[in-house]
């Protein structure tokens, strides 16, 4: 079934992908949607290191968003294409344990018994970094993340809150001897215990053998070598003042560790679905929380994902075909949300920060219906996300564009 009323150029490389499987091409791709390619300069000159065999160490690109971020598909594509291109160097950091029920992260397998996951608004709030959760083991509990790469990793680390009296875990590196990790300190501080090795690895099982909760932030599997490292912070239902309910100490900690290159923004969906919202205070909201993390991670440049389309119908509704002004019945977009995406897309020009506009890679105004109704779908039925196949073509048209700028800024620095 056709995308009708979509962006000529989009249902072009949306058919081409369903019916070849072959990525969108530039030769296909419809008018640029990144805004403001030069705030990506030093982004770029790190790509060209990478390029050129000038670089040491990983680059680590940081994407922090809602729950379209924490589904791994969008990333997941963007991951597997810069890795192509630029090199691999493993999965990166991800949140210790299974955060939610239906956590599917690329590259890796999760396992866990024994362990409870806490946010910052839980009653017994823990210090949580970008993942905003932590895993609190009971007795005698168990976690193992397993590198389904076939060049698996050659350094692991887990990121843990230290304590007084703080108890030890286990780490135990495929089939060696387990390594006792202790959490014991002075003052409660945030900590990691980094490990490399001089060979590949494929599993770390970790085990906490006393009854004293230990708190595990995060952990990562990579390689140390030249390549791209692609980082997916996502939450569920999250909003941008999410990064005000963060650890300062562990995101301070989490940031001068991984370093990144490049900082990806993708909040705004759950924003526009609430009819309340006040939109001067969301504005100083979103400027003020991304450049205190822009801040925090050393003036790292930012690209902001627009928020995407999304639909809702009215309750005990038989829903009808979207109408962009249609009655409550028929799919429609709710009021805030294109408020939202263009008061994000004003905030990132305004403090030089890149913009990508989801919304019109998607196709515009209901273009969240029609993606549902393509074969293989586009598009949940819930209207906000996407299914698998239809984040991975918006992640080929966003590594297009990223790509296309790229390729600009290499010609123009070298002219």
């Amino acid at each position: 079934m056709a995308l009708a009323g979509a962006v000529g150029g989009v249902v072009l490389l949306l058919q081409a992908y369903f019916n070849t499987g072959v990525p969108p091409s530039a030769s296909l791709a419809p008018p640029q949607l990144l805004s403001s390619p030069a705030a990506l300069a030093p982004f770029f000159a790190s790509l060209a290191a990478l390029d050129d065999k000038e670089a040491r160490e990983p680059l680590r690109i940081l994407q922090i968003g809602d729950s379209h971020t924490a589904n791994d598909s969008l990333s997941g594509r963007m991951r597997e294409r810069l890795q192509a291109r630029f090199g691999a160097a493993g999965r990166g950091w991800l949140p210790a344990g299974i955060p939610f029920k239906y956590y599917r992260p690329h590259l890796v397998e999760v396992h866990e018994t024994g362990w409870q996951h806490v946010k910052p608004t839980d009653p017994a709030g823990v210090a949580v970094g970008l993942d905003a959760i932590a895993a609190e083991s009971e007795p005698d509990a168990s976690m193992e993340i397993a590198s389904t790469e076939p060049a698996g990793f050659d350094r692991f680390a887990v990121e843990f809150l230290a304590q007084p009296d703080g108890p030890a875990f286990t780490a135990q590196v495929d089939d060696g001897a387990p390594i006792r990790v202790s959490t014991a300190a002075a003052t409660s501080t945030i900590r990691d215990f980094d490990l490399p090795f001089d060979h590949p690895a494929h599993r770390v099982v970790l085990r906490t053998p006393e009854r004293r909760p230990v708190v595990l932030l995060g952990w990562t599997v990579e390689r140390r070598a030249p390549g791209i490292i692609y980082e997916n912070h996502g939450t569920i239902g999250a909003t941008v003042g999410l990064l005000e309910q963060l650890t300062p100490a562990a995101v301070s900690f989490e940031l001068n560790k991984h370093h990144p290159a490049l900082l990806i923004v993708a909040f705004g969906t759950n924003e526009g679905f609430d009819d309340g919202l006040d939109l001067d205070r969301y504005a100083a909201r979103f400027r003020a929380d991304v450049e205190a993390l822009r801040r925090a991670a050393g003036n790292t440049p930012v690209l902001v994902i627009g928020t995407p389309d999304g639909n809702r119908v009215g309750r005990d509704c038989t829903p009808t075909a979207c109408q962009t002004d249609g009655e409550a019945c028929s799919w429609h977009e709710p009021p805030k949300l294109a408020l939202v995406r263009d008061l994000q897309r004003r905030i990132a020009a305004q403090q030089g920060w890149a913009y990508w506009d989801w919304f019109a890679a998607m196709g515009g105004a209901c273009s969240i219906d029609r993606m549902t109704a393509v074969d293989p779908p586009l598009a949940m039925h819930d209207h906000v996300h996407l299914t698998k196949p239809g984040y991975e073509a918006m992640a080929d048209l966003l590594f297009d564009d990223l790509m296309h700028a790229y390729e600009v800024w290499k010609a123009q620095s070298t002219s």
